[in-house]
């Protein structure tokens, strides 16, 4: 069984994702309800509060943005490692000055702020697969972030990725709720 095979089965974190995402619209749906609200006028549950990002491919040397708000960039970035090694880099960069990521990775919980002028904040360093041949993340929290914008805005965002599969260099997967 070829190492692409096992990975493009669907992993106990992938539906522990999907149903995280469900909970999270759910409760979105519920706390913008007119019983839950006391009025209709607040109902602002959009499609927009929680996004999921199908595959994304890309070659060496290629970025892409999987997700955009007003104080967050997600960034997917396929680099060449030398002597057939590609890396599946992604990281979140600031929007606006003085927001908030906190994140962890085996048990190393992070609290970061950033700026602006501060560039791309890998939040998962070492579940960034780097390998010769196919590789693929998609662990749980620890390939996910927390930030906050400096008005309180919300962001809560998990990539999965890996190299040298389906016909890429790079590919990229993404929960984002906002």
């Amino acid at each position: 069984m070829s190492k692409e095979h096992i990975a493009s089965r669907p992993s106990w974190s992938m539906v522990a994702l999907m149903v995280i995402a469900a909970v999270a619209v759910a409760a979105i749906i519920v706390r913008t309800s007119p019983s839950a609200t006391g009025s209709t006028s607040d109902q602002v549950a959009t499609a927009d509060k929680a996004d999921a990002v199908d595959r994304v491919k890309l070659s060496i040397g290629e970025t892409a943005t999987l997700f955009r708000n007003d104080a967050f960039r997600v960034v997917a970035i396929c680099v060449d490692g030398g002597a057939g090694t590609v890396t599946a880099e992604y990281g979140v960069r600031a929007l606006v000055d003085n927001t908030l990521v906190f994140s962890t990775e085996e048990g190393n919980e992070t609290d970061t702020r950033l700026d602006k002028a501060d560039g791309l904040y890998h939040w998962s360093g070492s579940y960034q697969p780097s390998s010769t041949t196919a590789l693929y993340y998609g662990y749980d929290y620890y390939q996910e972030f927390t930030g906050e914008s400096p008005k309180g805005d919300l962001l809560i965002g998990r990539v999965s990725a890996g190299v040298h599969m389906r016909g890429a260099d790079c590919i990229y997967n993404g929960l984002f709720i906002s």
